[in-house]
């Protein structure tokens, strides 16, 4: 497993990785850095195929499975005996499949906008599947933006929704199809029962639905004034919820 773009920013405590959602990079967690580094050995990465990282070699074992040894082959470059996976978005399931595979290394989870959407996080069905990979491959940009727009609130910087929509977007199409359309169909249901560690989330209130998820043991907490990307659209209140829910679970 090739070793894809990742940076150490702090001198101690355990290690924090930083997972970043589907068509995202690093840079959605400049905000939280200096802070978090205060604490921990935060890590942050680009997932095979996103930001800075290289192209995948084989795009057909692209995936969430993929995407999480990724982040256990830094790990394990970083001799990582001892860490915390905060997964935004996709970076959630991508959380859980290397916290599996990393097994007693990884003492918490802690998800941003994840895990209950059973839109997302529960295999959908084979027609929703194609239908919904099926708009962003015809009209990829306008698709993404208009997503964007629709996942953050209209007081949201809109030099920031720009940045993200742009980002988005430049994320090379066949990677994009294919993490989405793993992502459709991985399924929580069947994975979250085999873990055994804490996990929290925190989560838009704006997007929380009739249809969300039920999970046992999930140490959820609910934040307002923010869509799908909290770290970015509030970063001090996002800071302050994570910084007391890592302290709750013993880190910080």
């Amino acid at each position: 497993m090739p070793i894809h773009n990742f940076k150490v920013h702090g001198e101690k405590g355990p290690f924090l990785f930083l997972l970043h959602g589907w068509c995202c990079s690093h840079v959605f967690w400049r905000f939280q850095i200096s802070q978090l580094a205060s604490r921990f050995r935060v890590v942050t990465l680009d997932l095979e195929g996103h930001g800075l990282s290289a192209p995948p070699v084989d795009i057909r074992r692209l995936g969430i499975g993929r995407f999480a040894e990724n982040v256990v082959a830094v790990a394990d470059a970083l001799q990582a005996k001892e860490l915390v996976l905060m997964g935004h978005s996709m970076g959630g399931p991508i959380a859980i499949e290397a916290g599996l595979r990393l097994a007693g290394r990884c003492k918490f989870m802690l998800g941003v906008d994840t895990f209950t959407d059973a839109a997302f996080y529960q295999r959908r069905p084979p027609d929703e599947i194609e239908l919904r990979v099926q708009k962003f491959a015809v009209h990829f940009e306008a698709t993404m933006a208009k997503m964007v727009h629709n996942i953050t609130t209209p007081e949201t910087d809109p030099a920031i929704v720009t940045e993200i929509i742009d980002i988005m977007t430049h994320c090379d199409r066949h990677v994009a199809l294919t993490a989405l359309r793993s992502l459709l169909e991985w399924d929580i249901e069947t994975r979250w029962p085999l873990l055994d560690v804490p996990v929290a989330t925190i989560n838009s209130a704006m997007l929380r639905g009739g249809t969300d998820l039920d999970l046992a043991g999930l140490d959820l907490h609910v934040m307002h004034d923010v869509g799908h990307f909290p770290m970015l659209e509030s970063p001090d209140a996002f800071n302050s919820i994570a910084m007391t829910v890592l302290e709750k679970h013993g880190f910080g």
